[in-house]
């Protein structure tokens, strides 16, 4: 089992690659969560390292950004 440390590295890695990703793709915070289909204060929090998120919303960000879970988790060095 992950500690609590390695979980909430993980959430700050997690985060860091999706803000990049947003980014570099042109989105702000609120048009992406609208993309993505999620609300922008959840998402916003998610950018923070605030969540564990679900695998249906890892999902949901990683097709909004046009690439695959794989790819983002990479990105994350997860």
């Amino acid at each position: 089992m992950a500690s609590k440390r390695n979980t909430a590295r993980s959430r700050r890695a997690f985060a860091k690659a999706i803000r990049a990703a947003r980014e570099q793709a042109g989105y702000s915070q609120e048009t992406f969560a609208r993309h993505a289909g999620l609300d922008r204060s959840y998402y916003g929090a998610i950018e923070r390292g605030v969540f564990n998120v679900t695998l249906e919303t890892m999902l949901a960000i990683a097709r909004g950004l046009g690439m695959s879970l794989g790819q983002l988790c990479t990105r994350a060095k997860l």
